[in-house]
């Protein structure tokens, strides 16, 4: 995998953190990564509710039934 050199400026306490760390890049990828992915689900979810008007109106719109469950976000 290609991979690219950062410098970045993070807070004491993420610093603190990240001394802990033996592998600090691969635990800030990871960290990026899952962030990144629980963005995507919280904008899916904010979007999802937003049309929840349109399919609650009308019966033949079924696709979003069921927003409160939990496997609509996982």
């Amino acid at each position: 995998m290609a991979t690219q050199r950062l410098n970045v400026t993070v807070p004491d306490d993420v610093s603190e953190i990240l001394k802990t760390k033996k592998n600090k890049s691969e635990f800030l990828a990871a960290a990026v990564r899952e962030k990144a992915i629980n963005d995507k689900k919280k904008e899916i979810v904010e979007k999802a509710r937003e049309l929840r008007k349109y399919y609650e109106s009308d019966e033949d719109l079924t696709s979003l039934n069921s927003l409160d469950s939990q496997d609509f976000v996982d």
